[in-house]
């Protein structure tokens, strides 16, 4: 039975070196990402129910959104191998110098993926995810309603300053030796005069 499986996982292993191609990594990059991540994120205790949900659909459709685009501009991407291979070998008459379609394939695949993961799939994701968002049930937010959250300023209230804001509460002998710190790191600081 184990001999089986090493045969079978070793088949792939050998198909897969063969075959290589930047496609296949960033497919299960995607789908990784699309499955753990939502998976992640609803199993946070810290936030509420309703944020989790929306984070989770909102993650698992941009690597729904990431896998499609890498499918398609790989297949499109297939379609220009033949002809710019024939068109290169057209112009470059030199036979050390014409280009195979594995190479080219291989070299355009992964600018596929590079062009789709830099561009494509930001460009769709803001296009898309928003509308989507929106027209699911349950993660719109009701357009009559107003946000009556009040903000806790009061007026007339002089700010408070930086540090009062940041020092803690610090004791005397705490402030003492700061003190002397701060004396003894300016003796040497700035520009001297005289002697």
């Amino acid at each position: 039975m184990s001999g089986f499986f090493y045969n079978k996982l070793k088949d792939l292993c050998i198909s897969l070196g063969k075959h290589n191609d930047a496609l296949y990594a960033v497919l299960a990059i995607a789908m990784f990402k699309g499955v753990m991540r939502p998976t992640f994120t609803m199993m946070d205790k810290k936030t509420d129910h309703q944020s989790k949900k929306y984070a989770a659909f909102r993650e698992g459709l941009t690597e729904a959104i990431a896998f499609g685009s890498y499918l398609l501009t790989h297949r499109l991407i297939q379609f220009a191998v033949v002809p710019l291979a024939r068109a290169y070998n057209k112009v470059n008459k030199n036979q050390e110098k014409s280009i195979s379609l594995k190479k080219l394939q291989n070299g355009l695949s992964l600018l596929s993926v590079c062009l789709t993961a830099g561009i494509i799939i930001p460009v769709v994701c803001n296009l898309t995810l928003k509308p989507i968002m929106d027209g699911v049930a349950g993660f719109n937010n009701k357009k009559g309603k107003k946000n009556n959250t009040k903000l806790d300023i009061k007026e007339n209230e002089s700010p408070l300053t930086q540090m009062q804001m940041y020092s803690p509460k610090l004791s005397e002998n705490s402030k003492r030796l700061l003190n002397t710190v701060r004396v003894t790191s300016m003796q040497n600081y700035g520009m001297k005069v005289g002697g």
